[in-house]
């Protein structure tokens, strides 16, 4: 399974409870994305009917004109029959017959009888303006002589009578439509807040659990991988990686999501539109989307390469901000200086080449989209010109519409490039959470024994322990104590005493043989049972945030201030905490420095044998300290070992003199075992051990 694989499976397993929540935010999505691709369509009809208006106005406006010219035709269509009627009455007087003006033609009456028609007047012109209707709604092109038309300077009679009927124009469709506009971008802004707030919501809700999840995780971890990671690197699970989770969930997700919907949406308009001007607007894409991936992948390269970088870097600070006073003192400030150089010149180079690339996406995706703009221009226009099917205003309103989709095409593509940069971070954040969660908790016996203290003693019986196969770290080691003796693990450095220890306390299980308390193997028993019983004190002491008198009932919650007053004097730590101005309500901070090494070993010591324990468990707790602090802290030991089954981890061998058993460990093995003076008579490893150290004090 890929890293984005196992990604999305984790994503899946803290969101799939909000299933229902995550329906409602799909809803809303689909609802923005409707009325963000119906806008534009809004928007042409506007324009369309703003058309129609503007041509309807300045129509109507000559209206009265075309009217009058109209009724001026049908007039004349009476004046030329009472023209006639009164030549037809004229020469029924002389010929004393009744004579039908409507058989008068120009050869059939005498020139004495038509010298009184106006000029260029003949009875057949007169004929001619007699056969048009009288009433000017039913004047038409055909009914209305040529010479009569020729003189209305180009215009038809369906074109006056067009004029002459027309309405008053009307701004309610346009003003319709313009509403419908705002009410759709108002409509989208309240959709995309109601989903982008329901998405942070559960996203906050979501990382909430996710670092609820890691903590329980981090607490039931075997002590194995806390020695195997750094410090910083677990703490940055709970910072940087769950930051970085929860900006990209609630930036690029919803980025994504809702853009790859407003693309679709966009796709599907303007083909429904117009198929050959949704053809033009996808021309560029093929192209677009090739150099967005080639960017995408040479960005990432870098990205990544940036990263390694960056992590070299900040490895190398680290290194010589720790080492600071050795560099000092050996006078390598210029070499300090020229290895960051090289590093930060590496780091500059793969910086700008990732930014580089990353920075190309807005600019070559802005590009496209001009091209496109100018391309729906360009066809728009020539659909306006030439396509006979389209009214002016229709072809202006789909020309508006167009344009407005043109401009918002290649917006999501950009903001989706834009968004992989932030997944990534999130993926890889998903993936090194998941490799936490993967790790081994600690193994915990199903319905285990109570530990209710030892009765007898403790056996270690052949034990062999390796942290990595193949390398042993303990060979068959065997060691028996009776319960209230005071054993001591001398050895060098790395022989294996403080890996008995963790044994011991089982935050390491072993590999061949066993531990017995009481004859029952350690892993019989419940986990939080023993370790309730068994104490321990590390070399390395920690004090946490809160009081000290927190800090000294860290491990007994219900601790009197009584009982917290007697452990810090049998440590001798009492007077010191008593000169502090608040006393025991001091609080203990990282920044302050009230406290020496060899304090906070004895309020170490102090809060372990506050929990009152069985076994207690001693690595090499004076090994911090200057030799006045050792003297008192020897004598709390003496008090807190009295009557208990110890063991010591010893690195001043006089601190261990009154063991009742000394084992020395050697390469993991057990070479010598017996109280202090049976070694040195020995003459052993030991024997040169005591005689060495004690040369020099």
């Amino acid at each position: 399974m890929n890293d984005t694989s196992r990604a999305l499976k984790f994503f899946y397993l803290y969101f799939k409870k909000y299933k229902l929540q995550f329906l409602v935010i799909a809803i809303f999505i689909i609802a923005a994305t409707y009325l963000q691709v119906k806008a534009p369509v809004l928007l042409g009809d506007s324009i369309t009917h703003l058309s129609t208006y503007v041509g309807d106005y300045f129509s109507h406006q000559h209206a009265d004109e075309a009217m009058k010219g109209l009724q001026q035709i049908a007039a004349g269509a009476n004046q030329a029959q009472d023209a006639l009627q009164q030549i037809a009455a004229q020469m029924g007087k002389v010929t004393g017959q009744v004579v039908d003006w409507h058989s008068l033609t120009s050869a059939n009456v005498p020139a004495a009888v038509t010298s009184n028609l106006p000029s260029g007047t003949t009875i057949d012109s007169l004929q001619a303006m007699a056969k048009i209707p009288t009433d000017w709604h039913q004047l038409t092109d055909a009914n209305v002589p040529e010479t009569i038309r020729a003189s209305l300077n180009g215009q038809s009679i369906s074109d006056l009578m067009k004029v002459a009927t027309s309405q008053a124009p009307s701004k309610a469709d346009f003003m319709r439509s313009m509403w419908m506009l705002l009410a759709f971008y108002v409509m989208t802004g309240i959709a995309q807040l109601i989903y982008s707030l329901l998405f942070t919501r559960i996203v906050a809700h979501s990382t909430n659990r996710m670092r609820k999840g890691l903590f329980g995780k981090l607490e039931r971890l075997t002590i194995s991988y806390f020695d195997r990671h750094a410090d910083g690197d677990i703490l940055a699970r709970f910072t940087s990686d769950l930051d970085n989770i929860q900006n990209t969930l609630n930036q690029a997700a919803v980025n994504v999501t809702t853009n790859l919907a407003l693309f679709l949406g966009i796709l599907y308009m303007i083909f429904d539109q117009n198929v050959k001007m949704a053809l033009v607007t996808i021309s560029t894409t093929p192209v677009a989307v090739l150099c967005a991936v080639i960017i995408i992948i040479q960005a990432k390269k870098y990205t990544d390469r940036q990263q390694k970088e960056v992590g070299e870097l900040n490895a190398y600070m680290d290194e010589k901000i720790s080492g600071q006073k050795a560099i000092i003192v050996e006078g390598l400030q210029a070499d300090a200086i020229e290895g960051f150089e090289v590093r930060n010149d590496k780091v500059r180079k793969t910086t700008f080449a990732a930014q580089a690339w990353s920075g190309m996406i807005f600019p070559l995706m802005n590009g496209f989209s001009l091209l496109t703009l100018a391309l729906v221009i360009f066809a728009g226009a020539n659909i306006l010109l030439n396509d006979a099917s389209l009214s002016t205003a229709a072809a202006f309103g789909l020309l508006a519409t167009f344009i407005q989709y043109a401009q918002q095409y290649y917006n999501p593509i950009m903001q989706i490039s834009s968004s992989f940069g932030q997944l990534q971070l999130a993926i890889t954040g998903a993936t090194r959470l998941n490799v936490m969660f993967d790790e081994k908790e600690e193994v915990r016996p199903e319905n285990g024994k109570a530990f209710k203290g030892i009765s007898e003693g403790v056996h270690i019986e052949d034990i062999d322990f390796s942290y990595l196969s193949g390398k042993p770290v303990l060979k068959d080691v065997n060691i028996n104590v009776n319960k209230g003796q005071m054993v001591a693990l001398v050895g060098p450095t790395g022989s294996g005493k403080t890996t008995v220890m963790n044994l011991m306390n089982r935050f390491y299980d072993v590999d061949k043989g066993g531990i017995k308390f009481d004859g029952t193997d350690i892993r019989e028993f419940d986990l939080d049972s023993l370790r309730s019983k068994v104490g321990i004190v590390l070399q390395e002491s920690v004090l946490f945030s809160g009081t000290i008198a927190d800090n000294i009932k860290f491990g007994k919650k219900d601790a009197t201030m009584d009982e917290i007053i007697t452990v810090a004097k049998t440590t001798h730590i009492h007077e010191f905490i008593e000169s502090l101005p608040e006393g025991y309500e001091t609080l203990v901070d990282d920044d302050d420095n009230v406290f020496s090494v060899g304090q906070k070993q004895q309020i170490s010591i102090a809060r372990t044998i506050l929990t009152n324990p069985d076994l207690l468990i001693l690595d090499e707790a004076t090994s911090n300290v200057d030799t006045v602090t050792e003297e008192q802290i020897q004598m709390a030991m003496e008090a807190a070992i009295a009557g208990r089954t110890s063991f010591v981890i010893a690195h001043r061998l006089k601190t261990i003199l009154n063991a009742d058993k000394i084992v020395v460990l050697k390469d993991g093995e057990v070479i010598e075992e017996g109280n202090h003076n049976e070694l040195v008579n020995l003459g052993g490893f030991y024997s040169e051990l005591y005689h060495n150290q004690f040369v020099f004090e």
